[in-house]
């Protein structure tokens, strides 16, 4: 019996430090607190998921090669950044105090950071490849199909395709992006009619 009350005590105490962990945490604060949560959120939500999909485009044109032109990454890396601007505007706009406000300067300063990596892909000497069409028809492909997930997406899948028709000669890879590019179109536009029908009912 003693043995077994100093097990369930030493458990108890145990369970003292990851407690007090977890009380230290901003969270909650969040959770609880609905006063400039809107830009916790969408930066959360929005620059994060943002970030994800960036990074598996920053993927897919390091091995197609695409990052070896200095123009071709500018542009990239110039459009991206709109985002953790915007989110940047919202976080200023929309803050409870200081401390959140250097939340989500921070979380802004990642994702800023891994907005920025192209410029460093492009210092490694890596030319296109022989296979970039159909490295892009099938990246758009892919995107696509994710798109029937996330509907947004589909942008994504424009872009990745126009960046396809503009590089490959060869007539698979074209159709190819030629279906992601009709199929993308048509998804987002779907998405665009059924947003505004959610916001206007």
């Amino acid at each position: 019996m003693l043995n077994h009350f100093s097990h369930a005590q030493t458990q108890r105490l145990a369970s003292i430090p990851a407690l007090l962990g977890l009380s230290l945490l901003p969270v909650p604060a969040i959770a609880f607190d609905p006063s400039g949560g809107t830009a916790s959120l969408f930066i959360i939500l929005g620059l994060g998921g943002f970030t994800l999909i960036n990074l598996l485009l920053q993927g897919l044109f390091f091995f197609a090669g695409r990052y070896s032109s200095h123009t071709f990454t500018k542009r990239h890396v110039f459009s991206a950044l709109l985002v953790p601007l915007i989110t940047l505007a919202l976080a200023i706009y929309d803050h409870r105090g200081w401390s959140d406000f250097a939340l989500n300067v921070g979380i802004i300063c990642i994702g800023t950071g891994l907005i920025l990596l192209p410029l460093q892909l492009h210092q490694i000497n890596k030319t296109v490849h022989a296979k970039a069409d159909w490295i892009l028809s099938l990246g758009a492909l892919t995107i696509l199909g994710l798109s029937y997930i996330i509907a947004p997406l589909a942008l994504f899948t424009i872009i990745v395709a126009h960046i396809g028709l503009a590089s490959t000669p060869k007539q698979m890879p074209k159709l190819l992006n030629y279906l992601a590019l009709v199929s993308g179109y048509g998804l987002f536009g779907y998405w665009l009619y059924q947003t505004l029908v959610m916001f206007q009912s």
